[in-house]
């Protein structure tokens, strides 16, 4: 008897998973749902360090930075932006003073977002995953005719 009152409440009650999607709904995800994502991570990098920083969401936004460093010279910078619009979720990138590129998100679920943008020269994929010790984020795609990954593993930054 008691199995079946839970059961009861978990196909009733909406409670979200963790993709943001309620049982026995069909919600569109919201930029809400990659609010593990906010805080600022950090990670080492060959000889160097790099960093992403982002907002909680608001507003159907989260807004990040990241930046890759070695000794006590910047080598790469990038604004993000994690933008719900009318019919999607968009991951938009501006590096280096290039124009904006947004990726689509085409898969959200147990701790891991994924955006594509097929069209984009590389990389065409960015993922990132929640881990137990951290945040792992890759960026995928063709790159002269050829596959090509690279990986972030990621901690929470310390606060300095």
């Amino acid at each position: 008897m008691r199995f079946a009152a839970i059961a009861a409440v978990a196909l009733f009650c909406p409670f979200d998973s963790p993709s943001g999607l309620a049982h026995g709904r069909q919600d569109k995800p919201s930029v809400k749902d990659l609010a593990w994502l906010a805080g600022s991570w950090e990670g080492k990098q060959g000889a160097g360090t790099f960093e992403e920083h982002w907002t909680t969401p608001v507003g159907g936004i989260m807004i990040g930075m990241g930046r890759q460093t070695s000794g006590d010279k910047t080598v790469f910078t990038e604004f993000l932006k994690i933008v719900q619009t009318k019919d999607a979720i968009e991951y938009r990138v501006t590096i280096d003073g290039q124009p904006e590129t947004a990726f689509k998100l085409t898969s959200l679920k147990d701790g891991e977002a994924v955006f594509e943008n097929p069209e984009h020269d590389f990389p065409q994929k960015i993922v990132y995953r929640k881990e137990k010790d951290g945040l792992l984020a890759w960026i995928e795609g063709k790159q002269g005719g050829k596959d090509a990954k690279m990986e972030f593993r990621m901690k929470r930054a310390v606060s300095r």
